[in-house]
């Protein structure tokens, strides 16, 4: 019993530690983006013709922040993308399964002793 209890401690040590690295990869999402900015400055220069391209980035990097955040609001208000995920784990997880089965069957077994109930009145 005690092999179990170990598994299931490195498996939620694990799960904690995938879940905070995926919330740091979001941030990553926004210094890939400025590092791309860095990189196209050179053709964005030759393409529009500019002979300082600093502006032009200084202003760029600042509006992908804002229409990511503005989309981020966009999936959080419009979408309520966190509640149809949360509602997708839940379908999925058996542990969610096995928990709504058990419920169900409380719920049963209270019915039938409120019906016992009804009829000793």
């Amino acid at each position: 019993m005690a092999d179990k209890e170990l598994l299931r401690r490195a498996r939620n040590f694990f799960f904690a530690q995938k879940y905070r690295f995926d919330l740091g990869l979001q941030f990553l999402v926004f210094l890939n983006f400025a590092l791309l900015i860095l990189t196209a400055s050179d053709k964005l220069k030759a393409i529009l013709g500019l002979e300082h391209i600093t502006e032009v980035i200084l202003v760029m990097i600042p509006v992908g922040f804002v229409g990511a955040w503005a989309f981020g609001w966009f999936l959080d208000k419009v979408v309520h993308s966190p509640q149809t995920t949360e509602r997708e784990t839940v379908k999925r997880s058996l542990v969610w399964k096995e928990n709504f089965q058990k419920l169900d069957e409380i719920d049963a077994e209270l019915k039938a002793v409120r019906k016992a109930l009804e009829k000793k009145k």
